[in-house]
C-alpha cells in the first residue's frame, strides 16, 4: 500500500456538481421570492465575489461563508432570508451529485494508485459528498483542517505532510486553475492534470501537464 503513488483531487467541481447544485438551489429561492432574471444573476455573481472574497481572509469554516455570502446575494437584490434558506443552501452542497464519469474513473485508479481528496470544506459536508462518490479515499485533507482555503499555499502543504510524500511525487487533479493548478506548480507538483469541465481558458505560465475534458481517459493521461 505504501509503494502506490498518490492522485490528490479537489473536490468541488471536479468530482461533484458543487457549483451548479448551489446555483440552481440560489436561483429557486430567489424565484420564491417573486425575483426576475435579474436579481438571479445579481445574486449570483454577489454570491460568488463575496464567497472567494471572504476565503481570502480571517478564516472561518465553509458553513459560516456560504452563509455570510448568501446573505449578501440576498440583501444586494432586497429579499428576505429565512432560516430555512439558509439550510437548502447548505444541503444543495452536501446533496451535489457526482459528475457521471467520477464512480468508474476512480475506482479503476484505487488498485495502483492512493487517492486523496484537497477540499474547501469541512467534515459535516464533505462525508455527504464523499458518501455520494460510493469511493473510499485514503486521505482527506480539509480548509477547516489546514485553517485555510485553497489557493492558499497552506492547504497543500497540509496535504503533502498528511500523506507524507514530497510534492514532485504527487499528482494533483483539479478543475480550477484559480484554485489548485498554479498553487500545485508553484510547490512543485511532479504532474498537474487539469479537468476543464467548462471549456475555460487557463493561463499558458501555468500550463497543466494535460488537459482532460472529464475523468473518463485519467488513467492514460497519468
Amino acid at each position: 500500500m505504501k509503494n502506490k503513488p498518490w492522485l490528490t483531487f479537489d473536490c468541488y467541481d471536479t468530482l461533484v456538481r458543487y457549483t451548479e447544485s448551489k446555483t440552481y438551489t440560489l436561483k429557486q429561492l430567489v424565484q420564491e421570492k417573486s425575483g426576475d432574471a435579474k436579481k438571479i444573476e445579481k445574486t449570483r455573481s454577489v454570491f460568488e465575489k463575496t464567497e472567494r472574497e471572504l476565503q481570502l481572509g480571517p478564516f472561518m469554516v465553509l458553513s459560516e461563508i456560504i452563509y455570510k455570502s448568501f446573505l449578501s446575494s440576498m440583501l444586494s437584490v432586497n429579499l428576505e432570508i429565512l432560516p430555512e434558506d439558509v439550510e437548502k443552501i447548505i444541503c444543495s452542497i452536501k446533496n451535489a451529485d457526482p459528475f457521471p464519469d467520477v464512480f468508474d474513473a476512480l475506482s479503476a485508479l484505487k488498485d495502483d494508485y492512493r487517492l486523496a481528496i484537497l477540499s474547501n470544506s469541512q467534515p459535516d459536508i464533505i462525508r455527504y459528498n464523499i458518501n455520494n462518490i460510493g469511493i473510499e479515499f485514503d486521505a482527506v485533507v480539509l480548509a477547516s483542517e489546514a485553517k485555510c482555503y485553497k489557493p492558499s499555499k497552506g492547504m497543500f502543504e497540509e496535504l503533502l505532510q498528511r500523506i507524507e510524500a514530497p510534492a514532485p511525487n504527487v499528482t494533483h487533479i483539479a478543475q480550477s486553475f484559480y484554485h489548485d493548478m498554479r498553487t500545485a506548480k508553484d510547490l512543485g507538483f511532479g504532474r498537474r492534470i487539469w479537468i476543464n469541465r467548462y471549456k475555460r481558458v487557463g493561463d499558458p505560465e501555468y500550463k497543466p501537464d494535460a488537459e482532460l475534458v472529464d475523468l473518463t481517459s485519467l488513467r492514460d493521461a497519468i
